[in-house]
């Protein structure tokens, strides 16, 4: 759990996958970025886009459509906030992938439009929630890729049992995998390994997305994190996954 209190503090200081000065970041692709779960966003923290000279980067969970067809995305809450109690709802979301650095991609991709409670270890300004973020994209600058890892996503279902091989795709460590050790109300705790940048990866089993991972050992279901979605209304909810 002290793993995470660094992911934390290093995410409310600018220093998970941060991108400084103007000359690395240039100007926008031409063509949608593909974007799916297990590859990256990055946040400027409530700065002007044009401005910003560090990102805060996490990890997508999923990406997909809601009810209004709206093309959404879905990461941790606490990648938009900090422990100083501040939070930046709106905040434009920058692409953080192998083709979007290739490209040079530096245009606002879409805007953060809900964030949950935190997880229980840090609250968060919104109190103990499920830890996750709705992120609308801008459709004509991102396209749906349906895969984590090169590995069909087909759907989502609840966690496991105890014992199940579950794995975890992060923009910082790649893919490490473990075991499904118990349920916990919405929450999952397994023995997958994650690092700084890594919050918000999609944990599978198999075929399916399970959950969204907020720490080493822990993250939220994902059939909770739906069923919220529906409950609040809004920019996320009916959410389906793209799917191969």
């Amino acid at each position: 759990m002290a793993g995470f209190r660094r992911c934390a503090l290093v995410l409310a200081l600018g220093g998970v996958a941060v991108f400084s000065g103007p000359g690395q970041l240039a100007t926008a692709t031409p063509r949608p970025l593909p974007l799916g779960g297990g590859m990256g966003v990055a946040l400027p923290h409530g700065v002007p886009m044009a401005e910003a000279r560090r990102f805060h980067a996490c990890t997508l969970t999923a990406v997909g459509y809601d009810a209004m067809d709206n093309l959404i995305g879905i990461t941790n809450a606490h990648c938009v906030y900090d422990d100083d109690g501040h939070q930046w709802p709106g905040d434009e979301v920058l692409a953080h992938s192998a083709v979007a650095v290739a490209a040079g991609q530096r245009e606002a991709i879409g805007r953060v439009a809900h964030i949950s409670g935190g997880n229980p270890i840090i609250p968060g300004p919104n109190g103990i929630g499920l830890d996750y973020a709705v992120i609308v994209f801008d459709r004509d600058k991102v396209v749906a890729a349906p895969t984590i890892a090169g590995v069909p996503i087909r759907r989502i279902a609840p966690p496991p049992p105890p014992g199940a091989h579950v794995c975890k795709q992060g923009i910082t460590t790649g893919l490490t995998c473990g075991v499904m050790l118990r349920t916990s109300g919405p929450y999952i705790v397994n023995t997958i390994a994650e690092g700084a940048g890594d919050s918000g990866s999609p944990v599978v089993a198999g075929d399916a997305l399970i959950a969204t991972q907020w720490v080493t050992g822990a993250g939220t279901a994902m059939t909770a994190i739906l069923a919220d979605l529906d409950r609040r209304g809004g920019p996320g909810a009916g959410f389906r996954l793209a799917t191969a």
